[in-house]
């Protein structure tokens, strides 16, 4: 048969010769080796999920994690907060995302209303559990029929990849993103084969789509699928186009109508004006990134190899390859490469590269098993490789932890009291996000507000004291002249006019003359 799973395909017979069926013994023993076949990767691909899973619950359970304070996701919540409270972002805040994360989140939101934002948050943080699990059912999903070595290499790379792990951990947006592209591309793709359903080019295209409405990279696969509907206008293209467009547009519409120019500009032009900058992070660090995570010189020697097998897996001839695999390749390529263009790199980026590399590492190294003497050895060594990197991610993760700033500050400032910080993580994690004080300010993320007027500094000081000037509480993660430096230096007097500061060390408060202590 050619093109047999997991190996190089078969010769071709010159003249076909009928065959006689075989025996109703012989029957059962090839329906039996193809459904055990079939169960044993779906059973490789359900033991990565729940080990995804596991490590994500392990990390849970450290200090901190469920309930304590981390950045983006407190920023995400409180968006989401916001909007069920009836402000529109863009319109009456800054957000530096598309609204796709504010919408999913909004169940959150609502839920924060009969139990606070603080157990709000830890139901989000365990919902990152079922996303750790189903990213690695899809990437499961995607490569299951090239057999077992492919199965486990993807899925297990999958699962325990440190940015992939990291962004899981931290809540961060890089994961829902990979949901959603990966979501698509298992719509669209048959068996590896493009499909030849409009309706499922449709309805995988609105997956992706809503994936860019969550993060703006998302539009790289976005682009790698429209390339593999080419040969096919009618019937791939044009239904793809249309899905991408209505899954980014319907949940955008109407925060773009409220306020295009704002939507414009917190969107597309503060995250283009992180990509120049004099200082860059180093590609050697971004390589580790991308792999094992760290930037030392033994993980940097380890990147390289990876990449290596990587690269000569892919160069050795054998079966051809099938559509899903050249849309993870393409993927790895493209999004490998956005990842040198922004001057800043945070570990995250490379969450967005993870199941895509995690796929095309399997084809590679599914290829070289195939040319090697003796490929029986080769599960066994990737099954030792991996076990070895989930044993360092659990040391990893027994050795972390992460502040609870609760205490601190309900110590300080009262329930429904009008608190502004420059980072909701202090907020959010300790009730303290929302307020019943009229005209309080709106604003969730002061670092986002600075990001978007980069280019406008003037309005960014005028929109920063207006918030200033309506808080009666600020809690800081650093001190004023810390937090408010080159064109918002001019502030700093207004806080230390009318405010004075009752805590310093790992968290800074300032409470307004006249009010009181909590």
């Amino acid at each position: 048969m050619s093109g047999a799973i997991g190996g190089t395909g078969g010769e071709g017979h010159a003249v076909a010769v009928p065959l006689s069926a075989p025996p109703q013994g012989g029957r059962q023993r090839i329906w039996s080796r193809g459904f055990l076949g079939r169960r044993q990767n779906a059973t490789v691909v359900a033991l990565c999920a729940v080990i995804a899973a596991a490590l994500d619950a392990l990390q849970l359970s450290r200090p901190g994690y469920l309930l304590g304070g981390t950045p983006d996701i407190s920023v995400y919540l409180g968006t989401a907060i916001r909007l069920v409270h009836g402000a529109l972002p863009y319109r009456d805040f800054v957000l530096v995302q598309p609204p796709g994360s504010t919408l999913l989140l909004s169940p959150a939101a609502l839920l924060s209303e009969l139990v606070g934002t603080r157990w709000a948050l830890g139901a989000l943080r365990l919902g990152t559990i079922l996303v750790a699990a189903a990213n690695v059912l899809l990437v499961g999903g995607l490569v299951r029929h090239h057999g077992r070595l492919q199965t486990l290499v993807a899925c297990g790379v999958m699962a325990v990849l440190p940015a992939e792990v990291y962004a899981l951990n931290a809540g961060l947006l890089e994961p829902l993103v990979d949901l959603f592209c990966l979501l698509g591309a298992a719509i669209v793709f048959d068996r590896g084969a493009p499909s030849t359903s409009w309706r499922r080019w449709v309805i995988g295209g609105a997956s992706v789509g809503f994936g860019i409405a969550v993060k703006l990279p998302a539009v790289v696969p976005a682009l790698v699928l429209g390339a593999v509907c080419l040969p096919d206008l009618r019937r791939r293209l044009v239904p793809f186009a249309g899905g991408v467009v209505a899954g980014f547009a319907l949940p955008s519409a109407a925060f773009f109508a409220a306020a295009p120019g704002s939507f414009i500009r917190d969107v597309v032009v503060s995250q283009l004006g992180r990509v120049p900058g004099g200082s860059r992070g180093s590609a050697l660090i971004r390589l580790a990134g991308m792999t094992v995570g760290r930037g030392s010189n033994p993980a940097v020697a380890l990147t390289l190899a990876v990449l290596a097998v990587t690269v000569l897996g892919l160069a050795v001839r054998g079966r051809r390859r099938d559509a899903s695999e050249w849309f993870a390749i393409a993927c790895a390529l493209l999004v490998g490469a956005v990842q040198f263009l922004p001057s800043q790199y945070y570990p995250q980026y490379a969450a967005l590269l993870a199941p895509f590399l995690a796929m095309s590492l399997a084809t590679a190294v599914d290829r070289l098993s195939a040319a090697i003497r003796r490929p029986a050895l080769v599960p066994a060594a990737v099954t030792a490789m991996l076990l070895m990197a989930l044993a360092g991610q659990v040391v990893a993760v027994e050795f972390s932890s992460v502040s609870d700033p609760a205490a601190a500050v309900q110590a300080v400032v009262p329930p429904g009291a009008c608190t502004l910080s420059n980072g909701p993580r202090v907020l959010v994690p300790s009730d303290r996000f929302v307020s019943t004080a009229p005209g309080c300010t709106e604003m969730v993320d002061a670092f986002g507000t600075m990001l978007s007027f980069a280019g406008d500094p003037d309005a960014g000081v005028a929109d920063l004291r207006t918030a200033v000037s309506h808080a009666d509480y600020l809690v800081l993660t650093s001190s004023v002249a810390g937090w408010l430096t080159g064109p918002y230096t001019p502030l700093q007097a207004l806080v230390g006019g009318d405010f004075r500061l009752v805590r310093s060390g790992d968290l800074w408060v300032y409470v307004r003359d006249g009010h009181r202590v909590a």
